[in-house]
């Protein structure tokens, strides 16, 4: 990684900024064997949340896991198990998939710094919530499905979200919290 780059990282201060910020780069270095990380999990939380939601690493997913695995080696990243750590940077990465649970199509681009960032899209990132709220029983992540709807209402495809709640099992909880927040 180049030392302008390096040192530009560890002046952000640690967090969902520098982790943005850090996609940009890793991306910038994968668009020549087009691959495109989607930001996926906790980390799109957190950005959708204007850092209301706090995690410690970012889930990507991405189908050329091999490509990105080089790309980080390179970056002087370790690999311990599923995750890769930068202790320099104090940035950790995991793959969890090579299947974003949702429409490509509506993906989030974020520029930073001219470079590209990709986020999990907002009515499919609230899916994501919502199926671990009804299947895992993970009583935050309905409660983050919740703010997330809060905070972007205005913003919302519902006919996508109803449709995709519907085929996933999680249509009437989604009317639940609706009705809670519709005036």
């Amino acid at each position: 990684m180049q030392a302008e780059i390096l040192e530009k990282l560890k002046a952000i201060p640690a967090g969902w900024q520098r982790r943005l910020y850090f996609m940009g780069v890793l991306g910038e270095a994968l668009v020549p064997v087009g691959v495109r990380p989607v930001i996926v999990g906790g980390n799109a939380v957190e950005f959708y949340t204007l850092g209301g939601y706090a995690t410690a690493d970012i889930d990507l997913v991405v189908a050329e896991r091999a490509e990105v695995d080089r790309c980080l080696a390179a970056m002087g990243f370790t690999r311990e198990g599923r995750h890769w750590f930068s202790e320099e940077l104090d940035l950790a990465v995991e793959i969890p998939g090579s299947v974003l649970a949702g429409d490509r199509s509506r993906v989030t681009e974020v520029e930073i710094d001219d470079r590209l960032v990709y986020l999990i899209g907002l009515e499919d990132l609230i899916i994501d919530r919502l199926n671990a709220f009804v299947h895992w029983r993970s009583a935050r992540d309905g409660e983050w499905a919740e703010q997330l709807l809060a905070l972007h209402f205005d913003e919302v495809d519902f006919d996508y979200l109803r449709c995709r709640a519907a085929d996933e099992g999680v249509g009437d909880t989604l009317q639940k919290i609706l009705s809670g927040l519709e005036p």
